[in-house]
């Protein structure tokens, strides 16, 4: 993908126009590097964007990774970006690339900013770009990963000043402290864990240090590489998407596993919420775009027209109407349907604009669900019927029909049962005996359970089992607002401003592109 191609519309543009108005590319840096780019397992390069504050007002930061260098840059204007004059800082690692960054919004100030920076090698550096002071490193002689597994996500948690999580390629998520020392001696052993919690598919295990506080937190997803996670703006659930192709939300206060979605096929790459916390939209290696709503625990519509797969996808909150911030409710009197816009770019080179509205999404091709599917209906008609309990008092976990979009959470059971093989029946897994005899055979220990807790546990255990994967026509289309080809190498990185929207390539590129001069902002 180095040139236009002979259609004309993959032609490399350089303004296009939207309802509001014409976007234009004011400016492009490039940075110079000797390492080959091209190669499968140099990081993606990302940018992470920050103000501070002094007595001269407010700066605007960029942090930006390219193969082993970590850049510092000045973006208070972001039309003179330069490789010189707005470089204010540059280190470059040795034998390990930057892979993730994340900046602490709670405790920055004119001369100190906590960047996280995680690595290929598996290490999280705290420092201060700033000065370039190097204040803390995480699982610095790999006690807690091994030296193979990179850092693939890093953020700190939303209104924590001293925690944050990283996710690994292993398929583990860790929760940190900074105001616990993690460091240890080359000869000491490898730190240990105790499980706290097991859950469908996944454990917490806890690190406790001498005064028997939680210190380090893992979770173990079984997941595969876990390509990104993101926060709720509420801070009460936490999205994660992982190469095995599923999305996981969990309630982050009690760790349980609340509903799971997967993609069409292949990983899921990317993942973000929506303003107000109703939706997540995914990308991945099935060249689409997928939005997911929390409330009705379904797909609400898919995007179609990447042609490679979706490297990054975020909401614009500037051109978002009668959308709601940080999980704040909308006020009774508006009555408007909400439109929400979120911009994807991918390996295709395009930068792709959304605008998604639930009046105008197209409508489900009933006849061929008909004619080449049987409806749930028509499926439920077929099942055999279940025996009925033989103490009709009694509160057993109900029998759910589970259609394509849903998934079953969390169910009841009466203490009273003392029948785990009546667990199995409401399993959808066709392996429901082994998978329950499976279950038993790893939780035997946990003789302290009672029967109810038991017969929960092993519902919850099969949420992941239970999910299916609705086809093409069975889930609504929304078309792209915008769809066009701006670059000549993959895309890796979009951000939304109020003025501009920054795009980032492999090739070591950044793209200033402006707004339109009067920009729609109407999120309240």
């Amino acid at each position: 993908m180095t040139g236009p191609c002979s259609n004309g519309s993959d032609f490399i543009k350089e303004h296009f126009r939207t309802s509001e108005g014409i976007y234009k590319l004011v400016h492009n840096v490039g940075f110079y590097t000797a390492l080959g780019l091209r190669h499968p397992k140099m990081p993606l390069p990302k940018v992470t964007l920050f103000t501070i504050k002094d007595q001269f007002g407010s700066r605007e930061k960029i942090v930006y990774n390219l193969t082993k260098d970590l850049y510092l840059l000045n973006a208070s204007d972001l039309l003179q970006l330069d490789t010189e004059r707005s470089v204010q800082g540059k280190h470059t690692f040795k034998d390990k690339c930057p892979t993730c960054h994340d900046v602490n919004l709670l405790t920055r100030s004119k001369d100190s900013v906590h960047l996280l920076v995680g690595t290929t090698d598996g290490q999280i550096h705290l420092i201060n770009p700033l000065k370039w002071e190097f204040i803390k490193i995480y699982n610095e002689n790999y006690a807690i990963e091994n030296g193979e597994s990179s850092v693939t996500c890093v953020k700190w948690i939303p209104g924590s000043e001293t925690q944050f999580i990283a996710a690994y390629s292993s398929g583990n998520m860790y929760i940190f402290n900074t105001t616990y020392c993690t460091k240890t001696a080359i000869n000491e052993p490898t730190i240990t864990f105790t499980l706290s919690k097991q859950g469908d598919s996944y454990n917490i295990l806890v690190h406790r240090g001498k005064s028997r506080t939680k210190e380090i937190i893992k979770w173990e997803l079984k997941c595969g590489q876990i390509n990104e996670f993101a926060f709720s703006p509420d801070t009460k659930h936490l999205a994660v998407v992982s190469q095995d192709g599923f999305l996981r939300v969990f309630d982050f206060t009690s760790e349980d596993l609340v509903s799971a979605m997967r993609s069409y096929f292949g990983g899921l790459l990317c993942v973000c919420w929506s303003p107000d916390g109703r939706y997540i939209v995914t990308g991945g290696e099935d060249d689409l775009v997928t939005v997911w709503s929390l409330h009705d625990h379904k797909i609400t519509a898919r995007g179609e027209g990447h042609k490679s797969w979706v490297t990054m996808v975020t909401f614009d909150p500037y051109n978002s109407k009668g959308v709601a911030s940080n999980g704040r409710a909308l006020e009774e009197e508006n009555t408007e349907l909400p439109v929400y816009r979120f911009g994807s770019v991918g390996q295709d080179a395009h930068i792709f604009f959304w605008d998604l509205c639930e009046d105008s999404l197209e409508p489900v091709s009933t006849w061929r669900t008909k004619s080449e599917t049987p409806s749930e209906a028509e499926c439920d008609k077929k099942r055999p019927a279940e025996k009925p309990a033989h103490n009709s008092n009694s509160n057993n976990i109900p029998n759910s029909s589970y259609s394509s979009f849903t998934l079953p959470l969390k169910g009841s059971a009466n203490k009273k049962s003392n029948k785990v093989s009546d667990a199995a029946n409401t399993l959808p897994h066709r392996n429901k005996f082994s998978k329950l005899r499976s279950f038993v055979r790893h939780s035997h220990s946990d003789t302290h359970l009672s029967d109810s807790q038991l017969l929960r546990n092993i519902q919850c255990y099969t949420i992941l089992d239970s999910v299916k994967v609705p086809r093409l026509y069975e889930v609504p289309r929304i078309d792209p607002l915008v769809s066009k080809r701006v670059s000549s190498e993959r895309l890796t990185c979009i951000v939304f401003t109020k003025d501009f929207v920054l795009l980032s390539c492999n090739e070591g590129n950044i793209y200033v592109w402006s707004r339109p001069s009067t920009p729609l902002i109407t999120n309240s």
